[in-house]
C-alpha cells in the first residue's frame, strides 16, 4: 500500500545528523502512519480456488470464499452464481477493497485457468502467481532482430574496438541439446611457459540498443525463466540460438576476458575487450570430460580443456583453503516423452568435474 508517514514532533533529524545523534545519546527517529492513499493490490490478480464448504443448495447468488494458492494472502470473498461448475477449477480472483468491519478482503472472478491438478493449468498458476510474462514478443521486439541468416561483417572484424580471436582454438561446454550457447572459453600455451586463458560471453549489447522496444521488454522480463517442460524467453529466439549462440563453426562476436596466468595458477595479467570468435566445438559435460580422460586425444581442443581442467583443480584449492564453502545441492533432472512433454523419469544429475569449472566463477576467482 501507498502510506503516509508523521515523524514524531519531537524528532527532528534527518540524514547524517540522525545517524549521529543516535549514536550520541540513543535516540532515532521515530514515525507513525496517519493515512494510506491506496492499496497495492495485485492487478494481475490472485490464482488459488473455491473453498468447498463454503458451498451450499440452490442455485442463486451467493457469498464464497476464495482461497489463493500463496497462503500468505488472506482469504477473499465474492459474489458468484456459478460456484457448482467452479469448485473443482483454478481461478483467478481480483480484490476491490476491504471494508474495515470484515474479516476478508472483497473480490471478483476475473477467469477460470482450468481443472485443479491439470499439469499445464498448475503451470499456468506458478507462472501467473510469479509475474512472469509470457505474451509473445509484439511486432515491434522482432524489428529489433537482425533477419537470418546473419553473420559476421568486413565491418565488425575491422572495428577497432573489436579484438579478431578467431585464430584461437575456442570451444564451449553446456548441458545436452543447449541451443543458446551464451558463453565459451579457451586456453593455450604461451611462449614463454605460462597460459593465456579466455572466457567468451556473447556479446547481446551489440544487438539490444537502449532504450528500443526489445530493451524495454528485456528489462520488463528480467530473466529467462526455465520450466521442466518448456522455457519464457527474455529475448527473441532468433537472437538467442541463433545470433548471439557462440556455435561450433561460426563466427560470432564476444566479449571476452583474457588472463596470463602461470602452470601454479597465479595470475599475470588480464584484459577485456570486444571480440570475434570462431568456436572449435559445442560439446556436452560428457564429451568435455570423455575428451579429458581419453589419453589417446592430442589435439588443441582436448589439450586446451586439460589445462583448464588443471588450473581449475588449483583455483577450486585455493578457495577452500582460504576458507570458501562447497554450497552445491544435488540437481535433479527430468526425462520427457517428446510428444505430451510428460514426465517419464526423474533422477539426479551425474556430477562430473567438468561441470564444475564454470566460466563466472573464473572471472571471481581472477
Amino acid at each position: 500500500a501507498t502510506e503516509i508517514f508523521q515523524v514524531a514532533p519531537e524528532e527532528h533529524l534527518e540524514g547524517p545528523a540522525a545517524l549521529a545523534a543516535a549514536t550520541a545519546d540513543g535516540r532515532r527517529p521515530t514515525a507513525r502512519v496517519v493515512g494510506i492513499i491506496r492499496r497495492n493490490w495485485r492487478s494481475r490478480g490472485y490464482c488459488g480456488s473455491l473453498k468447498p464448504e463454503e458451498l451450499g443448495p440452490g442455485s442463486s447468488t451467493r457469498s464464497l470464499l476464495f482461497v489463493p494458492v500463496d497462503r500468505r494472502y488472506p482469504m477473499i470473498r465474492l459474489q458468484t452464481r456459478q460456484g457448482e461448475q467452479l469448485m473443482d477449477k483454478r481461478l483467478v480472483v481480483a480484490i476491490d477493497g476491504w471494508d474495515t468491519d470484515s474479516m476478508y478482503p472483497s473480490g471478483h472472478y476475473v477467469r477460470t485457468l482450468g481443472v485443479i491438478g491439470d499439469r499445464d493449468v498448475e503451470t499456468d498458476v506458478l507462472l501467473i502467481e510469479n509475474d512472469i510474462n509470457t505474451a509473445p514478443f509484439s511486432p515491434a521486439v522482432h524489428k529489433c532482430v537482425p533477419p537470418l541468416p546473419w553473420a559476421v561483417t568486413e565491418a565488425d572484424i575491422a572495428d577497432p574496438n573489436r579484438e579478431d580471436l578467431r585464430d584461437r582454438c575456442i570451444c564451449s561446454v553446456d548441458p545436452p541439446g543447449c541451443m543458446d550457447i551464451d558463453d565459451a572459453l579457451h586456453a593455450r600455451q604461451l611462449p614463454e611457459g605460462n597460459l593465456e586463458v579466455g572466457v567468451h560471453i556473447a556479446d547481446v549489447t551489440h544487438f539490444l540498443r537502449p532504450d528500443t522496444a526489445m530493451d524495454l521488454e528485456a528489462a520488463s522480463r528480467a530473466t529467462t525463466t526455465y520450466l521442466v517442460q518448456r522455457r519464457i524467453d527474455m529475448l527473441p529466439k532468433p537472437l538467442t540460438e541463433d545470433i548471439c549462440s557462440l556455435r561450433g563453426g561460426v563466427e560470432r562476436l564476444a566479449f571476452s576476458a583474457i588472463w596470463e596466468m602461470t602452470p601454479q595458477a597465479e595470475v599475470v595479467s588480464v584484459r577485456f575487450t570486444k571480440s570475434v570468435i570462431a568456436s572449435r566445438a559445442a560439446l556436452t559435460y560428457a564429451e568435455a570430460q570423455a575428451r579429458i580422460n581419453d589419453e589417446r586425444l592430442h589435439d588443441e581442443v582436448t589439450l586446451g580443456l586439460r589445462n583448464l581442467m588443471s588450473l581449475s583443480k588449483q583455483l577450486r584449492a585455493k578457495r577452500f583453503e582460504a576458507g570458501a564453502l562447497s554450497l552445491a545441492s544435488p540437481e535433479v533432472k527430468f526425462k520427457i516423452d517428446t510428444e505430451t512433454h510428460n514426465p517419464l523419469d526423474v533422477g539426479m544429475y551425474q556430477v562430473r568435474f567438468w561441470r564444475q569449472i564454470d566460466p563466472s566463477a573464473v572471472c571471481v576467482q581472477a
